[in-house]
Order: structure tokens, then C-alpha cells, then sequence
């Protein structure tokens, strides 16, 4: 009763404040106006980029609820995030270049000018932001390796020139409390400082009822702090250091077929994760001129270690821990024209990247399997890769006549990677694995600019994704390296008097050994990364809208659509795994056939207050799981967010609901006939239930 109650407040807030529109409500400026981005490490209007690239300003995204990189998924068409077995593990698909397990991400993630090296750190609270900026197709030629699929650019808050910060705390169903706050003050003229945190404890919402124990449980704090020194007119430096340490729930999958209920779960094992992630830099920024130089200097840590079952049974079967310990510096120098208006505009830029990184997978044999009275030691393997990744790469920026800019790219990746087996016992000869992967990365880009700010542009450009080693050999120790060519055109309008924008864009790609993770747990059991598909492609479109009819209202609406196909496959390559079969001519794996977003959002003067009304929603469909046999494919899921803030002063109160109509659906579906479970039955793991919450924030 308290929840339908809560529910209908809600509706019927929203839908009297729509109606009611008061003809002096103040114009929410939109994130398609005059925003700026450096998504090509350089600073230059959304509108005049020749890229698809979709950006939101720190109001937006708070207006949206949006508190993680999995929330954007309900912004950003053509885009999807699958976090199931534990934080941190995810599997990412844009424009259908997908993820892998264990493998490296499609996309790479810029925070502050900093790429992260190990896709655990993507999916981190996202807390004092000031702009996240999201581009599509391949950008390996200014991002380098794993840029396959497009990048993500977060850029945090600077200090200010003043003081001030934020504080604010939330509560919401699952027994969920949030805090989060900011400080930001100067240290004389010539630099100042920022200070945020945000700390989250929850119990949960989805129950085992065989431990009686909520599984979805998490307690995360993070901290984040910014130094920034300007002691000449030509000399900046930016000093960043953050920290995030997080305990939380994992692996709850139940048996059953597709799209079939997952709760409760049933287990007798409760599975446990945790996260830890550090990391420090320094950029330094000289202006010499009629040139810039820049120095990205970064150290990152990332720690995280699983506890899970691998049967999901009240039966105790077999279990797993899994632990990952990843070191990382790196070093980015960049040279780069400091000539605004100029006809000509270049960079250019060396790279370095080293990487220790060890992966310690333990299974252990229940006693309802072995008789035994206790847990015993099935198998352990034990991988430490030793990285080195060098790259130089240029950009020219080139007006060939009036409205008309030529942009040329390239950038040369080499990866060299080692990894040695010290799984036990070790041999007096620890086995060592070698191997370089290197790719020659182009992008040209010819866009055309309208009067009245409109721009049509065309692109050809190349991604590559590093190749590595399996830590063991059931299928191949090592997999190569996967590319492809990617060849778009796309338009952006501004109409009515900028009330209207219109963003699409049609592209193919033509993709080289694509990697795909395999899983049997009959046989190991064992995970593994192979390239069973020599050639595969991708055709899809998207459109973007956003609209102001009248004073305080924005509608927004984003859409793809995605034809996929395996053109080429080595019946080879699984043919000694559950996985076995001849898939050509079927769909690659976790490619929505089509994903559509929309919102609603109003901003309501009441005279010394405002209240700002948005709905989001977002829905996907026609896509398979993450297997390629295509025998099981996910029902269309719609999924509703509402959200209500009332504004007084510097104090906002907020209401919202997550997944308003319950809706509940598969994160992740493991079908037996391809990865061999070990009870023969079909796993899949529940989605977030309906949540319902709200918030205080104050700014001083």
C-alpha cells in the first residue's frame, strides 16, 4: 500500500506540474547548445565535431538520476552495459562491438585526461562530475588500443575560484543510505583545491531463501581530490589523486530457462566481492606560444577478489575465488597547435604504458560432490602478465575552403605482452608466453558546415583491440588481436530557431577476428578468450533528437538500429568445448537488434522555487545472449525511471523510482548447451527490482 501510494504521488506530481506549464518557467538550457568537449583532446563545440558524440553536463546528469557509467545506458542509444557476476566485471557492447570476459573493454575510458588501463575501473560511483562525453565508432586514432568501439570521456569538477561545495544525503528502499559532498576553495591567487567523497550502504532487495540473506547487498566510500597550480601565465599543472574501496554482493544466478523467474535465489553459498581502486597524476599544461605542450603522468591501482558458488544449488557442489592485482603507470606527451581560427590545426604525441597483472582463479570441490567433510582444493591457476604498450600519434585539422575542415589521424600501437604460468606446482622452468600485437590505426573525417549551425561529415576509420594469453590452455593460451574498419556518415541539425536538434548517422563495420569468451563448467571447469569468428559485420543507424516546444520543457529521444552477421567461422577453434558447432551466418552475441531512449523533463517557476518533473525511459530488444549459437534471445525489456525535484534557494529535495513497473528481466543468461554447467540446467541472474527513494542536497 505505501508503495502504490509513493507510486501515484509521483505520477500524479509529474503529470500536474505537465500540465499546468506556467508561461513563466525558466529555459533549461540543453547539453546541445554551446557545450564543450575535448573528446578529441582538444576543446571545440559538440556541434562542430565530425563524430558521433553524445554529451551531458553535470546538471543533466544529476537532473537523470545518473550515479553510475551503467546508468547512461538509459540516455545513449546503441549502448549497453551487463555488470552480473560482481562489481566491476562488465560487459559492454557499442555499436555492437562487444566485451569479453576477462578480456579487454571496446571502449576506452578517459577520466580527467587519463586513460584507465583495466576495465574494473569503468563502472565506478560517478560522483562531482562535470561532463561526461560519450563518442561512437572506432577512435583508436587518438585513443589507441581498445578504443575499438568508441571512447569515454569523464571530466571531473576543477577547484574554483571561491569558496563552496555541496552536501547531500539520500535514503531508498533495500535499506539504502547515500551520502555524498564536495569542497572547493582557492590557496591565494595562483592555485586552489577540491575535495569530494560519496560513501553508499545498502542491505539489498533481492533474498537468498536458503541463507535467508539479501545477496545484493554493498558498501562503498570513495574519495577524490584535485590540486590545482597555476604559478605563471603560461604554467598549469593539475594534480589528481582518488581512492575507492568496495565490498558487495556477487554471482547470484538461478536455474531455469530464458527469460524465466531468478527469484529467490537458492543457493548455499553467499557470494561476496570486493573493489579496490587507487590512482594518482599529473598534468602539466605550457603554453609556448603559438604551440601547447602537455604531460599526462598516472599511476593506478586496482584490486579486486571474488567469493562465488558454481552450482547455485541448495547443494554444496563447487565454489571459486578469484583474485586480480593490477599495477599500472603510464605517460602521455602531447604538442599541439595554439592558434584559434587558424586554418591549419594539428597535434601529434608519444605514449607509454607498463602493466603487472596477476590472476589467481581457485575451484574447490563441495562435499555433496567429493563425500568428503569439507571443501577441498580442485584446481588453481596462477597468470602474471608483464605489459609494455608504446604508441605515436598525430592529428591535422584542415579548413580547405569556408565550412569545409579535412581531419586526418593516425596513430601506431605496439602492445607487448609476457605472461608466466606459476600455477601449481610450479615447474623449476616457469613457462613464459610471448607476443606483440601491433596495429596501424587511420581516421579521416570530411564534415561540412551549414549556415544556421547544421553539419554533414563522413568517416573511415580503423580500431584494434589488443590480442593476450588464457590463463590456461583448454581451447588456445593465446588469442590475437581483433580489428576492424568502420565507415559512417552522419548529419547534426539545429532547427526552429534552435528549439530543434537532429543528430543520425548510418555506418558499417567490417570486423577481423573478433574475440569471443567461452565458458565450460563441465570441464575444468575453465574460462577462455578465442577468435573462432574470422569475419563478421555490422550495418546500424541512429537518431537523436532533443527538443524545447515551449519554456521549461526538453524532450529528448535517442534510437538504433543494428543488422549483425558472422560471415566467416572456425568450427575449429571450440569444437573441444560445450561450445562446439558451425555458427556462420547467425547474429554476434548481445547486439540489441534495436535500443530506444526517451525522456520528458520540465522545470516549473513557483515564484522563489522551482520543480523539475522527468520521466526517462529506455527499452532494448532482439538480441541473443552472450553466447553465439543464437538458441536463446532476450525478451524486449522497457524500463521506466521517474524523478521529482523541488528547488528552494541552494536546497533541492528530490523523489524518484527506479524501474517504476517492476519490470524484471535477465542481466545475464548462461545456457547449459553452451557453457556445460555443471547441474545441466540453464543459469541466469536477476535484474534490480523496482526502487523507490529520495534525497536532500544542499550547496553552499
Amino acid at each position: 500500500m505505501k508503495r502504490g501510494l509513493l507510486i501515484g504521488v509521483a505520477a500524479a506530481g509529474f503529470a500536474g506540474v505537465m500540465a499546468t506549464a506556467p508561461a513563466a518557467a525558466q529555459v533549461v538550457a540543453s547539453d546541445q547548445d554551446e557545450l564543450i568537449v575535448t573528446a578529441r583532446k582538444q576543446s571545440e563545440n559538440i556541434r562542430d565535431v565530425p563524430d558521433t558524440i553524445q554529451a551531458f553536463s553535470a546538471t543533466t546528469l544529476e537532473r537523470a538520476g545518473i550515479e553510475s557509467v551503467n546508468d547512461l545506458t538509459q540516455m545513449v542509444s546503441g549502448f549497453r552495459i551487463v555488470e552480473a557476476q560482481q562489481p566491476g566485471v562488465v560487459l559492454i557492447n557499442i555499436r555492437g562491438i562487444g566485451q569479453v570476459r576477462n578480456g579487454e573493454s571496446p571502449v576506452a575510458v578517459v577520466v580527467d585526461g587519463v586513460q584507465q588501463n583495466s576495465p574494473n575501473q569503468i563502472t565506478q560511483d560517478l560522483f562531482d562530475v562535470e561532463r561526461i562525453e560519450i563518442l561512437k565508432g572506432p577512435q583508436g586514432a587518438l585513443y589507441g588500443r581498445n578504443a575499438i568501439g568508441g571512447a569515454i570521456n569523464i571530466v571531473t569538477k576543477e577547484p574554483g575560484d571561491s569558496f563552496g561545495g555541496s552536501a547531500e544525503l539520500g535514503y531508498a528502499e533495500g535499506d539504502e543510505f547515500r551520502a555524498k559532498a564536495s569542497i572547493t576553495a582557492p590557496l591565494g591567487e595562483k592555485a586552489g583545491f577540491r575535495l569530494a567523497g560519496s560513501y553508499l550502504n545498502r542491505d539489498g532487495q533481492i533474498t537468498n531463501s536458503t541463507l535467508n540473506k539479501k545477496v545484493d547487498f554493498d558498501e562503498t566510500w570513495a574519495v577524490r581530490g584535485a590540486l590545482l597550480l597555476k604559478p605563471t601565465e603560461t604554467l598549469k599543472i593539475d594534480l589528481r589523486g582518488s581512492y575507492y574501496d568496495q565490498d558487495a554482493g556477487a554471482s547470484w544466478y538461478v536455474g531455469g530457462p530464458a527469460n524465466s523467474p531468478r527469484v529467490p535465489v537458492v543457493g548455499n553459498i553467499l557470494g561476496k566481492a570486493g573493489r579496490k581502486l587507487g590512482d594518482v597524476s599529473a598534468k602539466i599544461d605550457f603554453d609556448l606560444g603559438s604551440v601547447a605542450l602537455t604531460s599526462v603522468t598516472a599511476w593506478s591501482s586496482v584490486k579486486s577478489d571474488l567469493f562465488e558458488e558454481l552450482d547455485w544449488e541448495p547443494q554444496d557442489l563447487a565454489a571459486a575465488t578469484q583474485t586480480l592485482d593490477v599495477k599500472a603507470w603510464s605517460e602521455e606527451l602531447r604538442l599541439s597547435s595554439n592558434t584559434p581560427g587558424s586554418a591549419l590545426r594539428w597535434m601529434t604525441g608519444l605514449y607509454y604504458l607498463h602493466t603487472d597483472r596477476t590472476l589467481n582463479t581457485a575451484i574447490f570441490l563441495g562435499p555433496d560432490l567429493t563425500g568428503l567433510p569439507s571443501r577441498v582444493l580442485g584446481s588453481r591457476l596462477i597468470a602474471k602478465d608483464d605489459n609494455d604498450a608504446y604508441a605515436a600519434f598525430g592529428q591535422v585539422n584542415y579548413d580547405i575552403v569556408e565550412h569545409l575542415e579535412l581531419t586526418a589521424a593516425l596513430r601506431y600501437d605496439i602492445d607487448r605482452r609476457r605472461q608466466d604460468d606459476v600455477s601449481p606446482p610450479v615447474p623449476a622452468v616457469v613457462p613464459r608466453y610471448k607476443g606483440t600485437y601491433k596495429s596501424l590505426q587511420p581516421k579521416l573525417s570530411l564534415a561540412y558546415s551549414f549556415p544556421g549551425g547544421s553539419l554533414a561529415y563522413a568517416t573511415v576509420a580503423k580500431g584494434f583491440r589488443s590480442g593476450g594469453f588464457n590463463s590456461n590452455a583448454v581451447v588456445t593460451r593465446e588469442f590475437k588481436k581483433e580489428e576492424l574498419w568502420n565507415y559512417e556518415l552522419g548529419f547534426k541539425t539545429a532547427l526552429a530557431d534552435r528549439k530543434l536538434y537532429l543528430n543520425g548517422a548510418i555506418f558499417y563495420s567490417d570486423i577481423t577476428d573478433r574475440q569471443v569468451f567461452g565458458l565450460d563448467l563441465s570441464t575444468g571447469p575453465a574460462q577462455f578468450i578465442a577468435n573462432p569468428i574470422p569475419k563478421s559485420s555490422v550495418w546500424g543507424a541512429e537518431l537523436e533528437m532533443t527538443a524545447r516546444p515551449v519554456k521549461g520543457l526538453e524532450l529528448s529521444m535517442g534510437a538504433s538500429l543494428m543488422d549483425t552477421k558472422i560471415n566467416t567461422y572456425d568450427v575449429t577453434v571450440f569444437s573441444g568445448t560445450a561450445a562446439r558447432g558451425d555458427f556462420k551466418g547467425n547474429k554476434l552475441n548481445q547486439v540489441p537488434r534495436y535500443t530506444l531512449n526517451a525522456a520528458a523533463q520540465y522545470t516549473a517557476d513557483l515564484g522563489g522555487s522551482s520543480l523539475i518533473s522527468r520521466v526517462d525511459v529506455s527499452g532494448w530488444g532482439g538480441d541473443y545472449y552472450w553466447e553465439i549459437d543464437n538458441a536463446q534471445k532476450q525478451k524486449p525489456v522497457w524500463l521506466v525511471n521517474a524523478r521529482l525535484t523541488w528547488a528552494v534557494g541552494k536546497v533541492e529535495l528530490t523523489g524518484f523510482v527506479k524501474n517504476l513497473f517492476d519490470r524484471r528481466y535477465d542481466v545475464e543468461f548462461v545456457p547449459v548447451n553452451f557453457g556445460g554447467t555443471i547441474t545441466g540446467k540453464d543459469l541466469g541472474s536477476a535484474s534490480p527490482p523496482r526502487q523507490i527513494g529520495g534525497s536532500a542536497k544542499v550547496r553552499f
